[in-house]
């Protein structure tokens, strides 16, 4: 194989990689926002300013990705409700894992608080986690499907209490992007060095 196809093909396929990836996904428009809360309707889990807050979030889309920042407080007995946890993550992150979501941080409380600044009801956290979203309609395709499902239900059931925003921009020192292109560079390095 000449030089020039082994590096052809790894840019065809980090340009694929990208594509799915980062995607060109069209932005929500406001009319599309206002119609998508109707699957909000009858769930009471979700207050009014939250509602809106969710609209604003859809109509003001850049296109671009975003991380959802969560926050974790489990009911107990903990074991029972780390195993709700994961039934509900094993079904809705491997959806969005088809939409190149993905988790980026996950960790669990080492301590109590050691600071709260105006929080008076921070109380302590179990964990925390932030998940990518490749755009703002992703999130809105998925949440039909997440919304009163029995998936969601065991989220639910598991959690003592919840605390989660949307958050964008933001960044991350290597990432997917940056990892598949040096592994593909690698690969290619490699092959060209058998191969020729």
């Amino acid at each position: 194989m000449a030089p020039l196809s082994i590096w052809l093909s790894a840019a065809i396929i980090y340009a694929l990689f990208w594509c799915w990836y980062v995607g060109f996904r069209r932005k929500i428009t406001p009319q599309e926002a206002h119609a998508a809360m109707a699957m909000f309707d009858g769930h009471t889990q979700f207050t009014a300013k939250q509602k809106q807050a969710i609209q604003h979030f859809f109509e003001t889309d850049d296109g671009k990705d975003f991380v959802m920042v969560n926050l974790l407080e489990l009911k107990k007995p903990v074991r029972e409700s780390r195993k709700k946890l994961a039934a509900y993550q094993k079904i809705f992150l491997g959806n969005l894992l088809r939409k190149a979501g993905h988790p980026v941080f996950i960790a669990t409380a080492a301590s109590g608080n050691i600071e709260n600044v105006a929080c008076d009801q921070a109380d302590d956290w179990m964990a925390a986690g932030m998940i990518r979203y490749r755009s703002r309609r992703d999130l809105l395709e998925v949440l039909p499907d997440t919304i009163g499902s029995e998936h969601h239900d065991l989220k639910l059931e598991s959690l003592e209490k919840t605390f989660a925003f949307p958050a964008s921009p933001w960044m991350i020192m290597g990432g997917p992007r940056i990892v598949v292109a040096l592994s593909l560079a690698l690969l290619a390095a490699l092959t060209h060095i058998v191969l020729t």
